[in-house]
């Protein structure tokens, strides 16, 4: 299992076990601390590099699927409230596009992107790799998203006008928006911009598999044996 988020560790490779059971089968995610006392492992930073080496690996499995059908797509800003500007501009936020597969009147997979700006460029970018050429985006009005008509997937623009429109006409994007930000104050208590990909990833990868958890831990283990590790001088740089 070289490679693997399993290599050289002095901690009990049980524990690790426990640890990926926890992560996948806690429906709002599990702090490092907690699972630093769940576990009886003696140092945090121990725990904290695996629970990133454990998610990396979640977000790299989803990242071999695609979305298709219609899509509810929208952006999103991570991070603590700020002086100045609101919204789209405001400084010091993470910037982040999701999509979510909507085949009825229930959600079923979603992906999370965290992006420089809300640009054209980053769009098209996001719209390639996680959309089935086939696929139906719905978006609101905001320009960035017209890059998607010179593509193969279908562009509906959706002129929603006040924030409460776009509650209604976009529910499930923005569901999925505030639960994970909700998790996120909840459960970890602020994520740096650095590190939000990977919390997000695996967010993402516990909503996409939340009628298949019998399978969950089976699954995780797949995904670590098959991820690229992360070390944690790469983590602290």
């Amino acid at each position: 299992m070289a490679g693997t988020i399993f290599h050289k560790n002095r901690t009990p490779l049980r524990k690790w076990f426990w640890m990926i059971f926890l992560m996948g089968r806690q429906k709002r995610g599990i702090s490092m601390l907690s699972l630093q006392r769940i576990l009886e492992i003696q140092t945090y930073k121990t725990v904290w590099v695996r629970g990133h080496k454990i998610r990396k690996a979640m977000a790299e499995r989803d990242a071999h699927y695609q979305l298709a059908g219609l899509i509810e797509m929208d952006d999103t800003y991570f991070g603590g409230p700020k002086p100045g500007k609101r919204g789209r501009g405001a400084a010091g936020k993470s910037k982040v596009v999701v999509a979510v597969e909507t085949p009825g009147d229930k959600p079923r997979f979603a992906v999370m992107r965290q992006v420089p700006k809300v640009g054209a460029a980053d769009i098209q970018g996001i719209v390639r790799e996680c959309l089935a050429p086939e696929a139906i985006a719905r978006t609101y009005g905001w320009q960035a998203y017209g890059v998607i008509a010179s593509l193969p997937q279908r562009h509906e623009p959706v002129v929603t006008g006040s924030g409460e429109n776009a509650v209604t006409l976009f529910p499930w994007v923005h569901t999925l928006i505030a639960n994970v930000k909700g998790n996120i104050r909840g459960v970890y208590h602020g994520v740096s911009d650095k590190h939000l990909p990977r919390y997000l990833g695996g967010f993402c990868y516990r909503f996409n598999r939340r009628f298949w958890e019998p399978q969950m831990f089976n699954r995780m283990i797949t995904a670590c044996l098959n991820a690229k590790t992360v070390t944690f001088s790469k983590l602290r740089q």
